[in-house]
């Protein structure tokens, strides 16, 4: 079960109470062993780290093709 909304302190309390005992043990344990979840920029930096690398082959295509692009551009 998932809420997000922000709620005074009594009104939460008053929500807790309203659990039963196997609920208010699974929230107990759930408040004693914090997510250990990344966060999501430190999984968008995971996923930059572990992405394609180019190689110096293609490096050095990729040069060249800008070299005879910007060579047939300024030719006009």
């Amino acid at each position: 079960m998932e809420i997000k909304a922000q709620l005074p302190f009594q009104a939460l309390l008053d929500l807790i109470k309203t659990l039963s005992p196997s609920e208010k043990k699974k929230l107990k344990q759930e408040l004693d062993n914090p997510a250990t979840t990344p966060a999501p920029k430190d999984d968008f930096i995971a996923y930059l780290m572990n992405g394609p690398v180019y190689t110096e082959d293609e490096i050095r295509q990729i040069e060249e093709n800008h070299k005879s692009i910007t060579a047939w551009r300024t030719k006009n």
